[in-house]
């Protein structure tokens, strides 16, 4: 990390900054007891995840580009696999005993177990197993495994981006 260029840092810094606003947010919204200051702060922390999923899906994604296509092609593959991840968070958040409480303290502890057991676990997974193909003439078992996922992953974003051009060609 220390050889990027000084606007490489400004954003992954101010993308880091932003998380902590989120996990920060997510606290208070927890703590409060009045229901409307709740809501307040679980919005505003939304907010910021949605600024994160902004600069994650924008300005990195484009230095992806200019990378080379299988970089490329990666970078979205493993960005969609803890997208799905990370809207989790918010989601078991809201429809929690914290929130709506459609389900009961036990089951949302199991699932705020269980989230980041994927999108940490198996994200570090896929990541290091991802780019070892990108760099490796011969693939493991394990490595044709991750492929496999990843290209499931990658059949989720290509179809969301043929959507997208379709509604910005009307």
């Amino acid at each position: 990390m220390h050889y990027l260029k000084k606007t490489d840092w400004t954003l992954t810094a101010s993308l880091m900054m932003t998380q902590v606003i989120v996990v920060v947010c997510g606290l208070i919204a927890d703590l409060s007891v009045v229901p409307w200051v709740r809501y307040f702060w679980y919005i505003n922390g939304v907010i910021a995840f949605l600024v994160v999923l902004g600069g994650i899906w924008e300005p990195l994604r484009a230095k992806t580009r200019s990378q080379g296509a299988e970089l490329s092609n990666f970078y979205d593959h493993i960005t969609t696999y803890f997208t799905v991840l990370w809207i989790c968070y918010p989601t078991v958040w809201i429809l929690g005993p914290s929130g709506f409480g459609v389900f009961n303290q036990t089951v949302d502890t199991f699932l705020f177990c269980l989230i980041p057991f994927f999108s940490k676990v198996g994200f570090s997974f896929l990541d290091l197993h991802g780019l070892r193909n990108l760099s490796s003439s011969s693939p493991t078992r394990v490595d044709n495994n991750v492929s496999n996922v990843l290209h499931f992953l990658g059949s989720i974003t290509n179809s969301g981006q043929r959507r997208l051009s379709r509604r910005n060609k009307a």
